[in-house]
C-alpha cells in the first residue's frame, strides 16, 4: 500500500495523535495488528469525484476480550499519477478508545458527558 502513497503524503486519523507519513504507515498497521489482531475491515461503498476517492468502510475487533463494531469514512485526495497525497479518517472513535484504555474509561466517560474525547490512543 506504501507504493500508492506520494513521499510527500499525510494521513490524518482520529487514532493516532499527529499526521503519518508514508514511511510510518508499515509501524502504524503494525501497532494496530498488535492490538487488535482479529481485526476485519469491510468495504461498505465508495465513490469518485475528480482527483478525490471516498471509502465508506466498518471494522469489527476485539478489544480487551469485548467485540467492537465502527464505522468510517476515508476521503482520500490523489496527484495526475494517481498517487495518495492526503488521506483523511472520518469515525467517532469514543467508544473505541474508552475500551481501548481501561484506565481512561472512568475519566472517559465523564469527559464525554461534558464534551471532552477521551486522549489518543497511539503515538508514532
Amino acid at each position: 500500500m506504501r507504493a500508492l502513497w506520494h513521499p510527500d503524503g499525510k494521513l490524518y486519523t482520529p487514532i493516532v495523535d499527529r499526521a503519518v507519513s508514508p514511511h510510518e504507515l508499515p509501524r502504524l498497521v503494525s501497532l494496530q495488528v498488535r492490538m487488535s489482531p482479529d481485526l476485519e475491515w469491510s468495504l461498505l461503498g465508495w465513490a469518485v469525484a475528480g482527483d478525490v476517492v471516498y471509502v465508506e468502510w466498518q471494522t469489527s475487533q476485539s478489544i480487551y476480550g469485548r467485540s467492537i463494531e465502527w464505522r468510517g469514512m476515508d476521503r482520500f485526495v490523489l496527484n495526475g499519477k494517481g498517487q495518495i497525497l492526503e488521506e483523511r479518517v472520518f469515525a467517532d472513535t469514543a467508544p473505541f478508545r474508552i475500551v481501548a484504555n481501561e484506565a481512561l474509561r472512568d475519566s472517559a466517560i465523564a469527559a464525554a458527558r461534558n464534551g471532552v474525547s477521551p486522549d489518543i490512543f497511539i503515538r508514532l
